[in-house]
């Protein structure tokens, strides 16, 4: 039960965790109970794998990496799509004790560079479509001792996974998980951007995803208890490599509930989807949700066993909430708020819709409080300001960056998130804007000291200043404001091109560039954002 007492809105009581303390054993229990079933089938080609061909094979990696040197404390990078490989190669590092460090397929090797340099991994395990960039952030870095490819072609020098399943290992019952000290080792390190530009590798415990598991078997138990409808199939369609898919994922399998997974986002495959396999639940992010509510091609498939539908990494409008029902006759769109940094799932919506807009209330165990932004007080219902966090969920902290971790802290032990929002008189929270200055690009976090950064490394650019430009499909667009250099030439096209060879396609300035004379800063040189926005604004009233 949701409680509001003193300013700060608590959630209802924590969900028990297993006693051993391990993320890995309890995967490695839940496969052992799945037995044949299957696990995951892929939509593409049609191919199932059950929960058993999993458990083998991850003991097999798992055995095989001991072999080659991997220790408890290891660090193993992972650049794939969503397949089966990455699936076993996650349970095989966990198993290990290993630490997994997933990496977004879209990643620049300069970009990639960054991460390994913070991580250091043993291992970097990478699909053939990310394998050349893999290949040439890796080769002249001491601490990578192997690269393992997926697939059938040896497309970079390294092993082949397929190379390493080969070996036979004994059987799994005389398997055994390496210890963890499951509140202090970290499991994993997902990637999450500051406002100071580069991603920053957020460490996550056992504990915290043991703890985010019990929580979506809490909310999974509630909705199905509500509609008296089982979740039997669920769509993965969100990258495994970012935190929010990945953790879901798994809470699925071990859940039992059958899992179809896409490898990339396609109208007709996404809805051929549903309505071949008869899809229960899937997690989205808003630009989906604006195909559902808009596209013409929505209305000629059966979504009828879509009852359960969660929007999160980016705020979905009412208006878009309303529509999609409207259209389609799913079920009312729940959203969800979090962020890496507190293993993603902070509110949930469980209502049937009687809370439009609404992010949810506090999941068990989290209270959250709202603060003043100018003088930190405290605020109470209906008062905007930032949210601020505590929950078992919190991460270990950023690795490589003790500083950026304490600062995001308070001494009571409360997360800072740089989101702006607030809460109505049953606990429930809306998210408003965001203090932070992070653009969020379908769900991806875009820094925009890293754009400005490289902005002022042409040669034709004095300044520049970059912010959010909204879209009704992307959430937003990067948009730079350029000052440029005294007799240049430079155009917009060729700044466009200029940052899109450079960084990732999340980052590109699908925006545009507007040039001005001057870029508004305060008296120590931080841009006045708000200032380029309002320009935006007063731009976009003239049209």
């Amino acid at each position: 039960m949701t409680t509001v007492h003193n300013n700060i809105v608590s959630g209802p009581e924590e969900r028990p965790i297993p006693a051993h303390l391990s993320f890995g054993q309890y995967l490695f229990d839940q496969l052992k109970k799945g037995g044949d079933r299957a696990a995951l089938v892929s939509a593409e080609t049609g191919e199932s794998k059950s929960y058993n061909f999993f458990l083998q094979n991850s003991v097999n990696l798992a055995l095989t990496l001991q072999e080659l040197g991997l220790k408890k404390g290891d660090v193993v990078s992972l650049s794939s799509e969503n397949r089966f490989e990455f699936i076993v190669t996650s349970l095989a590092v966990i198993y290990c004790g290993g630490v997994l460090s997933t990496l977004n397929i879209t990643y620049s090797p300069g970009e990639i560079i960054h991460i390994l340099n913070i991580t250091k991994p043993k291992f970097v395990f990478t699909s053939p479509i990310t394998a050349q960039n893999v290949y040439d952030s890796c080769k002249d870095l001491s601490y990578v001792k192997h690269i393992i490819t997926f697939g059938d072609f040896d497309v970079i020098p390294g092993l082949m996974y397929n190379d390493l399943m080969k070996k036979e290992h004994n059987n799994v019952e005389d398997f055994s998980l390496v210890d963890v000290n499951g509140v202090e080792d970290t499991v994993a390190v997902m990637c999450s951007s500051g406002t100071t530009g580069l991603p920053k590798g957020v460490m996550l415990t056992h504990v915290n995803f043991l703890t985010l598991c019990a929580h979506y078997k809490y909310y999974f138990d509630s909705v199905q208890e509500k509609k008296n409808v089982p979740i039997v199939t669920g769509l993965a369609l969100i990258p495994w490599f970012h935190a929010y898919g990945f953790i879901t994922t798994f809470a699925l399998m071990a859940m039992k509930i059958r899992i179809v997974f896409l490898i990339r986002f396609e109208g007709e495959k996404f809805l051929e989807t549903i309505q071949n396999y008869k899809i229960n639940m899937t997690t989205i992010v808003p630009p989906l949700a604006v195909f559902l509510a808009k596209h013409p091609l929505v209305l000629k498939y059966d979504l009828s066993s879509l009852h359960e539908v969660w929007c999160g990494a980016a705020p979905l409008s009412s208006e878009i909430q309303k529509a999609v029902t409207k259209r389609t006759g799913i079920d009312f769109i729940k959203q969800g708020y979090g962020l890496t940094e507190a293993t993603m799932a902070c509110c949930v919506d469980l209502t049937s819709g009687e809370k439009v807009g609404s992010c949810g209330t506090p999941a068990p165990g989290m209270k959250i409080k709202v603060l003043d932004i100018e003088s930190g007080e405290k605020l109470g219902v209906e008062q905007e300001g930032e949210l601020w966090i505590k929950t078992p969920l919190r991460m270990k902290g950023y690795m490589g960056d003790k500083a950026a971790s304490d600062a995001l802290f308070d001494g009571e032990g409360y997360v800072r998130t740089g989101d702006i929002g607030y809460y109505d008189k049953d606990g429930f929270f809306y998210i408003v804007d965001r203090l932070k200055e992070l653009i969020k690009y379908k769900g991806f976090q875009v820094a925009p000291a890293e754009l400005e950064a490289l902005l002022l490394q042409h040669s034709g650019v004095a300044d520049a200043g970059v912010v959010g430009l909204p879209d009704e499909l992307a959430g937003e667009l990067p948009i730079a404001f350029v000052v440029p250099q005294p007799n240049s030439n430079v155009t917009e096209k060729e700044l466009i091109e200029y940052v899109a060879s450079k960084l990732s396609p999340a980052k590109h300035l699908r925006g545009g560039v507007i040039f001005i004379n001057e870029i508004p800063k305060n008296a120590s040189g931080k841009i006045l954002r708000r200032e380029l926005r309002t320009m935006l604004s007063k731009q976009k009233s003239k049209l």
